[in-house]
């Protein structure tokens, strides 16, 4: 049942990064490099929809020979392996190196698949279907032993090429989507070697006697060609789906930022409504439809205000939203933004109540930002949230008013 649901559930995340991969094919599909990709992806998908044991036996009854979907599923690993192999040498070689790469590779693989078809038959497997415990049954047949090696090496190699090839080009790549896809096949990899060297060693020691290793070759090593053929969909379709994620995230955190600047934005056009050029969207639609644009719109005509406001900024105040600050433990970096929106705070209550602040004296903001409005939204950012949410603004107009009282 385990092993039903386990490949099942890798079956589904392999061929569903397959579909990814091939509407890609389908606008490019001369790209040789996507063509080995959805090979490679394809030939890892297919090994777990026969391992399911019901379909294992099923594939068996079906061709009539018992065990012919272990050369099947070995078969396809093969072939995907290798598939991954070339894409990583047409990604990390020099253009000069990639065609004889390419073809030592497939030269490799030829004759690793010929050589296991021919071993297969020539060796007693057909007894009866063993579709969980293969390697452990037969681990002692005479050419099968030799069949499960030639596999197991070639998946050695392979695990290690691609740890190598992934891991040096992902610190080269600029790409940031790509260079977290080859980190995450180089881990996956190292899964893969946690299936491949276990067998070989189980295989060795049956050689000399009899191996400790069968629990492990035969439900611990499955487990990890598991994570690793995940973590291997999820690495090589990673470059693709990641930049539309990326930009997904990228809109909610734009979003959430319109929002936090809001109560800003909606203090000082309330003071200076000729500020605001453009109405405000109407709807949570047309500000999803024009998101951009109403973020830009948002930080210039707060900073408009603000503008009108600085005349009547206070160094007392200042101070005094420092010593309230300091008083809560809000650190230095928290405690300019603070102060910039206890100014704002201070200077729209002095002008609904028709009291200007006193001072006149300009402001101590900083004014790092230069002109760069993304550094300008940033900073509005910071001063909209502690304009909305810091307690020591209501505890310095509170200081104010009871000031204005007492005079």
């Amino acid at each position: 049942m385990l092993f039903n649901v386990v490949y099942g559930m890798l079956s589904l995340i392999t061929w569903s990064a397959f579909a990814f991969k091939l509407r890609d094919l389908a606008r490019d599909w001369r790209n040789k490099e996507l063509q080995r990709l959805c090979l490679a992806i394809a030939m890892f998908a297919a090994p777990f929809g026969f391992a399911a044991p019901p379909v294992y036996v099923r594939v068996d009854a079906l061709i009539g020979t018992p065990n012919i979907s272990s050369l099947i599923i070995y078969t396809t690993v093969e072939v995907c392996l290798t598939s991954f192999l070339a894409l990583l040498v047409s990604w990390s070689s020099a253009q000069s190196k990639v065609r004889l790469r390419h073809r030592l590779i497939l030269g490799y693989a030829i004759a690793t698949v010929t050589t296991n078809w021919v071993l297969f038959f020539l060796g007693d497997a057909t007894d009866r279907s063993h579709a969980l415990d293969f390697d452990v049954h037969y681990a002692k047949t005479a050419y099968i032993w030799e069949f499960l090696l030639v596999h197991q090496t070639l998946y050695a190699v392979s695990m290690i090429g691609l740890i190598r090839l992934c891991w040096r080009y992902s610190k080269i790549v600029v790409q940031p989507w790509l260079r977290r896809g080859l980190r995450i096949v180089t881990v996956g990899a190292v899964a893969g070697l946690g299936y491949c060297l276990p067998k070989v060693i189980s295989l060795i020691w049956d050689k000399l006697g009899i191996s400790p290793l069968g629990f492990v070759n035969s439900v611990v090593a499955p487990m990890f060609a598991s994570v690793s053929a995940a973590l291997f969909a999820i690495g090589f379709t990673m470059p693709a789906w990641g930049v539309g994620l990326g930009r997904a995230m990228a809109w909610m955190s734009d979003y959430r930022t319109f929002h936090r600047r809001y109560p800003l934005w909606q203090g000082i056009t309330r003071a200076f409504p000729e500020v605001v050029l453009v109405a405000p969207p109407a709807s949570r639609r047309e500000l999803a439809r024009d998101l951009r644009f109403f973020l830009g719109r948002q930080v210039i005509e707060i900073l408009d205000g603000e503008m009108r406001l600085r005349s009547h900024h206070d160094p007392e105040i200042s101070r005094m939203t420092r010593e309230v600050a300091a008083n809560q433990n809000i650190t230095s970096d928290e405690s300019d933004a603070v102060v910039e929106a206890a100014q704002i705070a201070a200077a729209l209550q002095a002008r609904s109540t028709g009291h200007e602040a006193s001072g006149g004296h300009g402001t101590d903001f900083d004014d790092a930002a230069n002109g760069d409005l993304s550094k300008e939204g940033a900073r509005l950012t910071r001063v909209a949230d502690a304009f909305s949410t810091s307690p020591v603004i209501p505890a310095v107009l509170e200081r104010l008013q009871s000031a204005k009282t007492d005079a």
